[in-house]
């Protein structure tokens, strides 16, 4: 193009996106401005050439739905149209990813088992909802989020072959965990302060889902203990601080899901003979639970209304499966009927589907409360708004059927063998810590999955699939100094 021609086009080209803009904006409709500022980071974050411009995308999504949670998760881009974070996030991600690839003539995929078992599921879902979208419409799409956000683990994987992108990526995932037990304390403390003082068109920026918070907070303590393998300094320093803070608040949530999900996750660092995480935290509880206990005894009331019975009971509580024992603390009075709750729905829900359709099940869009409802509230009138059972395998189970819970399954048992490699290699001395670390991490939240809504959200999915991404590169980049051995061993 002529450069004069091209200057003429520039003059009057921006003059009118600049008034445009000042109009939109004078209007309250910011789509137009959030997307001129989004172009422009853009550029600059290319002309930079350091992270990718899709990695800086993917940090502040992963900051966002973490810290923000419920919050973030339910800020739309466009007024009250339903274009959230998380799906134009994937929308601008994934085909900039497979352009990138088809530029470099390399597939943004990995010949394993985790890769084909994913691909799998995503064409199942796939397949199901084509079927669904007639019946049920845009409520299908909403329940297909489940599928679609596994696509971020895909973008992830891809990014991460990027070495600047890769560092990006595990700093923002240190950052988030470390500031996480700060702003978490504040958010479920004062909700009321962020819900009138940070919020977009009503909606607060950070709204936390008190379970989901456990996770992340259990998630950020494995992530952040320091390996053995680090020196003593300002990093160690604060990231103790930061881990501590993410037990003991975690602990104080009572999120029985959460911490069944960390013990796993624990289980498979002692198994690698890391034994920091497991040890500070019988350490924090011992010392927790004697000054709980304390307190409780020098209080003038009722012990089996302190804080240290309510303890005791949500310790029972986690294998009172049906929910049928007496609990008498006002702190722990609801951990039965969530129990109850839980079993309930999952009974009525495996019983529709192995009835109707048990292969293929009552697909995206069915409601699977109704008859949830029905017999757990037969005389309440108030509008029943969860759409999944708290549990993704009967959530699968519900939408995809028996074939879905299969590919499920192998997904969780693909992903318990590399984590298993991976525990393994480092016994030896020849994996990275950060392998180990975010391999067991990951466990927090596929247990926390089993027990509650985490992968069917944008909250608790996004992140995952994000770090998922993460444990699988860092799984497959041997150690360096275990490969320069094994390079000096064949060169001899």
């Amino acid at each position: 193009m002529n450069p004069r021609l091209r200057l003429v086009l520039v003059a009057i080209l921006f003059p009118v996106l600049a008034a445009w803009t000042g109009i939109s904006l004078a209007q309250e409709k910011h789509f137009l401005a959030v997307f001129l500022a989004g172009i422009s980071l853009w550029g600059i974050l290319a002309w930079t050439r350091g992270p990718l411009a899709e990695a800086w995308m993917l940090a502040f999504l992963f900051f966002g739905y973490v810290i923000g949670n419920r919050g973030f998760a339910q800020i739309s881009l466009v007024g009250q149209a339903p274009i959230l974070m998380g799906e134009m996030g994937l929308a601008i991600g994934l085909p900039l990813v497979l352009l990138r690839g088809m530029r470099s003539r390399v597939l943004p995929l990995h010949r394993d088992w985790l890769h084909f078992l994913l691909l799998f599921w995503i064409a199942l879902g796939t397949g199901r909802i084509a079927f669904d979208l007639r019946a049920h419409g845009f409520v299908a799409v909403r329940d297909f989020a489940m599928i679609y956000y596994v696509a971020y683990f895909f973008v992830a994987r891809a990014l991460i072959e990027h070495d600047a992108s890769r560092r990006l990526l595990h700093q923002a995932v240190l950052f988030t965990f470390a500031v996480l037990p700060g702003i978490g304390a504040l958010g479920m403390s004062f909700p009321d302060f962020f819900q009138d003082h940070f919020s977009i068109n009503g909606v607060p920026i950070i709204y936390y889902k008190g379970d989901l918070l456990a996770t992340f907070l259990f998630t950020g303590y494995v992530i952040l203990v320091p390996p053995p393998s680090s020196s003593a300094g300002f990093r160690d320093g604060w990231r103790w601080l930061a881990a501590a803070a993410s037990l003991v608040l975690g602990l104080l949530l009572l999120s029985r899901s959460s911490l069944v999900g960390l013990l796993v996750a624990m289980a498979w660092m002692a198994w690698a003979r890391r034994w920091r995480p497991f040890c500070t935290f019988v350490a924090v509880c011992a010392v927790g639970l004697m000054a709980v206990t304390v307190h409780s005894l020098l209080q003038k009331q009722d012990f089996s209304q302190t804080k240290a019975y309510a303890i005791y009971e949500v310790a029972l509580s986690i294998v009172d499966y049906s929910g049928t024992r007496a609990y008498v603390s006002s702190d722990s009075s609801n951990k039965g009927d969530n129990n109850r709750f839980r079993l309930v729905w999952w009974r009525n829900v495996l019983t529709e589907t192995a009835t109707t359709s048990p292969l293929l099940g009552l697909g995206f869009g069915a409601d699977l409360a109704r008859g949830f409802v029905l017999e757990y509230y037969p005389t309440d009138d108030a509008e029943f708004t969860a759409r999944s059972p708290h549990n993704i395998f009967v959530t699968t189970f519900g939408r995809m059927g028996a074939l879905g819970v299969a590919v499920l399954a192998a997904f969780y048992w693909a992903q318990a063998r590399a984590t298993r490699r991976t525990v393994r290699a480092a016994r030896r001395g020849e994996m990275s810590d950060d392998a180990l670390t975010y391999q067991a991490a990951v466990w927090v939240v596929l247990i926390s999955a089993c027990l509650g809504v985490v992968l069917e959200g944008p909250m608790g999915a996004i992140p995952f699939w994000i770090m998922l991404g993460l444990a699988h590169q860092a799984t497959t980049a041997a150690k360096p100094e275990a490969a320069a051995g094994a390079e000096t061993e064949t060169t001899a």
